[in-house]
């Protein structure tokens, strides 16, 4: 049978939106075996007793993807496409990284630069996003509805305040390792891009772009989140400003919070 586009991009919004009832009833089944961690998409536990069964089923931890099941990692490339569904992206920037690296031998910025993908990661996964990219001196994360529910906007919010009180009140900021980190919510292409020798599961649109910006914006210890992602999160908007932002025609209204701002959160 034939699928077209329209039911493609059907069956990728319910995947996505967390509605689509087939993976509803194998999140079911799958939370009855333990333990946690799980794949982010069926739930199927990857330690304990449950995790050698999961092995056994072709339900393990896949290798490219550590947060899927290798069954869904598989059944996400064997399909591309996606569709557009509200989401929240994360990007955090090491600053200055280009004098971090000259001021240092390669081995010695390797380890800061590995100890701000631990704490970042960390902060990521807790929070229930999944990383997209290492971007060499940053890190991008994706909040999906079918990872975190339609709380996707608080926990990246969640998952950005952590992060930048774990990094600033870390060994990193003495060594010269400085963290900005933005925040935007609204909707974007989700799903699998690529070309037939290298597929990958990610977002595109002006929501991540604007994410990007508002994370190269951002001053070392600081989060720059929109006026959106925040409203989205639950809180009260009292002191947003309109900033222009690269490459986009519009002003956007952002927070600028220090990690002192994050504290009294």
């Amino acid at each position: 049978m034939t699928v077209t586009e329209d039911e493609r991009t059907a069956l990728w919004r319910a995947r996505l939106t967390g509605t689509d009832p087939m993976l509803k009833k194998l999140q079911a089944r799958w939370r009855r075996v333990p333990s946690a961690p799980r794949c982010k998409l069926c739930a199927a536990p990857f330690r304990g007793l449950g995790g050698r069964i999961t092995t056994l089923l072709r339900h393990g931890r896949a290798r490219d993807n550590p947060l899927l099941c290798g069954t869904c990692f598989a059944r996400l490339m064997k399909r591309p496409g996606g569709a557009e569904v509200p989401i929240s992206v994360l990007f955090a920037d090491v600053r200055g990284s280009t004098a971090l690296a000259e001021a240092r031998s390669p081995s010695e910025y390797r380890r800061g630069i590995q100890r701000f993908y631990e704490i970042t990661g960390r902060c990521i996964e807790e929070s229930g996003g999944i990383i997209d990219k290492l971007l060499g001196d940053g890190i991008m994360a994706l909040f999906i509805p079918v990872f975190t529910g339609r709380q996707h906007a608080d926990r990246a919010l969640e998952a950005a305040s952590r992060m930048v009180l774990d990094l600033e009140y870390s060994e990193l900021p003495a060594s010269g390792v400085r963290v900005g980190v933005g925040v935007h919510t609204g909707t974007a292409f989700v799903g699998v891009i690529g070309t037939d020798q290298h597929l990958d599961f990610s977002a595109l649109g002006d929501t991540v772009n604007t994410a990007a910006r508002l994370g190269s914006t951002a001053g070392a210890g600081h989060l720059v989140i929109s006026r959106d992602a925040w409203a989205a999160g639950g809180r009260s908007v009292e002191t947003a400003v309109a900033i222009d932002v690269a490459g986009r025609l519009a002003s956007l209204e952002v927070l600028d919070l220090s990690r002192d701002d994050l504290r009294a959160i």
